[in-house]
């Protein structure tokens, strides 16, 4: 995924700390000048260790992983500035995003079960983040995703005659197997010592309780889920008839759309399933992938019209880049300004 799209996609965690730089190095280098702001090369080495936790996750052969990661972090200034562009248009353009920022640090909050917000900046200093960055990071990339989504997104149009021909030319690779798309919610009892399994039963139960009182499911699994896919709001994607465990299999057979399962108790602890769709067998009608195919066409038109609309602000804009940087997104007009 080209790196530029990562502008795309909001933080989500709260542990990306950069590692320390060895003593005496100078790490709030300027490195380049987006109009009156300026890039730090903290900033820099933060992304890049952004990008190798990513590619990391990814779990690529060591040759993959080197070649990905020579190639896109040559980028990483380029999405710097772009982020930087985009933050100082929002401004022009007065957008306000204070109340989605509040709203975010409060959902990290729940997540990492903390009691107030006080103990989030807290537990923010204590793995070495400033906490008034972290914010600063939230709030640049919220504006950005008002800027992109008003100014390019607004503009970008899939015409109904798109989405039938792509229906058409991709009937094969939309065919289906028999499953289920399903969230969950797990309260692992794994490897857990007996005198706690009361208090897990009853976590999975005040889980399931608030589930059912209307609460947003993917906010509990966030908050109570033990599973890898918490941070997704516990999607666990679609999985074959056969593929999952009898005892869930069972639960989520007798379930309707978006219906909520009771607890089932597997191997791994206390678990909640919801069914978010259940999938026949062949090719679906056009009605049912409709959505998702609006989606991918969309993404493949917004990419290149962002790449055209980040052109025309570096054109309008006075940028500065370091000797030994290189900005790979220089616009084809613009003059190279290099500072020593």
């Amino acid at each position: 995924m080209p790196i530029f799209f990562v502008l795309l996609i909001l933080f989500s965690a709260l542990s990306f700390a950069q590692a320390p730089a060895p003593t005496g190095e100078v790490i709030e280098e300027i490195i380049a000048q987006v109009n009156d702001r300026i890039i730090v090369l903290s900033e820099y080495r933060t992304s890049l260790n952004a990008l190798r936790q990513d590619l990391t996750q990814q779990q690529l052969p060591a040759a993959e992983f080197e070649t990905q990661f020579r190639e896109r972090s040559k980028d990483i200034l380029r999405e710097l500035i772009d982020q930087q562009l985009l933050a100082q248009k929002a401004s022009e353009l007065g957008i306000d995003v204070e109340g989605q920022v509040i709203r975010r640090l409060d959902e990290i909050r729940q997540q990492m079960n903390l009691p107030s917000m006080e103990a989030l900046e807290q537990a923010a200093n204590t793995q070495g983040l400033n906490y008034e960055d972290f914010k600063q990071n939230l709030r640049d990339n919220f504006l950005t995703q008002q800027v992109i989504n008003r100014e390019v997104g607004s503009r970008v149009l899939v015409a109904p005659a798109e989405i039938s021909a792509y229906y058409e030319e991709h009937k094969q690779e939309l065919e289906r197997k028999d499953g289920f798309s399903i969230q969950l919610i797990l309260v692992s009892t794994d490897g857990k010592p007996e005198e706690e399994l009361p208090a897990l039963r009853q976590k999975a139960e005040e889980a399931l309780e608030k589930v059912r009182k209307g609460e947003n499911f993917a906010d509990l699994a966030r908050q109570y889920s033990d599973d890898a896919t918490k941070e997704n709001g516990g999607n666990a994607g679609f999985f074959e008839k056969g593929m999952m465990a009898p005892e869930i299999e069972s639960a989520v057979e007798g379930l309707e759309r978006n219906g909520i399962s009771d607890i089932i108790q597997t191997r791994f602890g206390h678990m909640i399933v919801k069914l978010l769709e259940r999938s026949a067998a062949g090719i679906p009608p056009m009605s049912e992938v409709e959505g998702r195919i609006h989606e991918q066409l969309y993404l493949q038109k917004v990419q290149p019209a962002l790449r055209v609309y980040l052109t025309t602000l570096r054109q309008e804009s006075f940028i500065s880049v370091k000797t030994g940087y290189v900005d790979t997104g220089k616009a084809p007009e613009q003059a190279s300004v290099e500072t020593p």
